[in-house]
């Protein structure tokens, strides 16, 4: 009889192998679409959840404010316009020269031809004191007011509008809308380190409002436009509009009727401090 061909069968060992290599493979398939399908869904939501640039809430706040108002932070703000504030407060206090004023204040009250000059020297010095104290001390205190003033300006506005206030927005939105002033603060004390001498009285450094610009530009304005050009200040006007998109975002406001209103109160508000009050 002829041989028959013997026929390897393979053994159960190897058949339960191959069987949990298909499982396997199957499992796979199916389970890389869902895995494919919940990476982008992770990465929006990080994104989502990521407080916007510096950058574009200062150039771009009709795009970033009304996220940083969900999930924005106040510290760094608030950290960098109060550092800006106490470097321009140590600039000024350094370069202070009160000699002059001294004199000039001696002259005017007639005690100037009966002083020595060691007692003129001591009434500058003290003058002195008194300037660097009163200007580190406003650096210190004066961005955490501002930023206080800030936040009930945006709980005034939303209430006037009649918006719905988001309280955990307020105080993000406020800390951002420091910025511009703090950059302003940061040149000035740049410019203050630039002088010799400053009298205590202040004088005017990086150019800010639209007289100083005028000035600049060799067409100086005259009165009583120089009183509204002093009140205009670019970068207040910088922060008044962030304000603007602020409130709008915060009190779920229409930002046309949010950055009108703002803009109306800020004039107001430059108008009675910069021209009324100071005459």
């Amino acid at each position: 009889m002829p041989r028959l061909a013997s026929r390897k069968v393979p053994s159960a060992t190897s058949r339960w192998a191959s069987y949990t290599d298909i499982v396997s493979i199957s499992n796979e398939a199916h389970l890389d679409p869902t895995e494919a399908a919940d990476r982008p869904r992770s990465t929006t939501t990080e994104a989502a959840d990521r407080s916007p640039s510096p950058l574009a809430l200062l150039f771009a706040p009709d795009r970033a404010m009304e996220r940083h108002a969900k999930v924005g932070r106040a510290r760094w703000f608030f950290l960098f316009a109060w550092l800006c504030s106490i470097l321009l407060a140590g600039a000024v206090a350094y370069r202070v020269d009160a000699r002059s004023s001294t004199l000039r204040k001696l002259e005017m009250s007639g005690q100037l031809q009966s002083m020595s000059d060691r007692q003129i020297a001591d009434e500058t010095r003290s003058a002195e004191r008194v300037s660097m104290v009163a200007t580190i001390a406003k650096g210190v205190v004066g961005v955490p007011v501002e930023l206080g003033l800030t936040c009930a300006s945006i709980v005034a506005l939303c209430w006037f509008f009649r918006g719905r206030v988001r309280g955990r927005a307020v105080l993000p939105v406020a800390a951002t809308t420091l910025t511009p002033v703090a950059i302003a603060n940061l040149v000035d004390a740049v410019t203050a380190f630039r002088h010799t001498a400053l009298p205590p009285e202040g004088v005017p450094l990086a150019p800010r409002s639209l007289s100083a610009i005028s000035l600049i530009l060799d067409r100086p304005l005259m009165d009583p436009w120089l009183k509204l050009g002093n009140a205009l200040d670019v970068f207040s006007l910088w922060s008044a509009v962030m304000l603007g998109y602020g409130v709008a975002a915060v009190g779920q406001i229409p930002r046309r009727t949010a950055i009108l209103g703002t803009l109306i109160a800020w004039v107001c508000y430059r108008l009675l401090t910069k021209v009324a009050i100071a005459g």
